[in-house]
C-alpha cells in the first residue's frame, strides 16, 4: 500500500528540482489542481519569474513538471494535500491553489 501523502510531499520536491534545472534562485510555485493539475507560477522569494515565453522557463520543462504534478495527484485525495505541506492560497477564480516551497537544498 503505498503512503499518498508522502507521494505528494515527493512530488512537491521533484518539481523544485524540474524547476531548479532552467532557474536554480526558484523557491516556490503555485498550483492549481481545479482541473488538470498545472503549475501556475513559479517565485523566487516573493518575486514572481516569468512562466511566459518570455521566461526562462520551456514548454518541455513546464510540461514536465505539470506530468509530475498530475501523476501525483492520480494517487493523492485531498487529506494527503493538507498533511503534506502545501498551502493553500485563497484566490477568487480557484478553489484549489497551493504554494508548494521547495526545500533550501536538495539529496541527490
Amino acid at each position: 500500500m503505498k503512503n499518498t501523502s508522502q507521494t505528494i510531499a515527493t512530488a512537491g520536491v521533484e518539481l523544485g528540482k524540474i524547476l531548479r534545472t532552467v532557474t536554480p534562485q526558484a523557491t516556490s510555485v503555485l498550483v492549481d489542481i481545479t482541473g488538470p493539475a498545472r503549475v501556475c507560477a513559479v517565485f523566487a522569494g516573493d518575486d514572481e519569474i516569468d512562466t511566459a515565453n518570455t521566461g526562462p522557463f520551456d514548454t518541455e520543462t513546464l510540461g514536465w513538471a505539470d506530468e509530475v504534478l498530475r501523476r501525483a495527484m492520480i494517487e493523492t485525495g485531498p487529506e494527503d494535500i493538507v498533511v503534506s505541506g502545501w498551502e493553500l492560497v485563497p484566490d477568487e477564480r480557484s478553489a484549489a491553489l497551493f504554494r508548494i516551497t521547495f526545500p533550501t537544498s536538495f539529496a541527490d
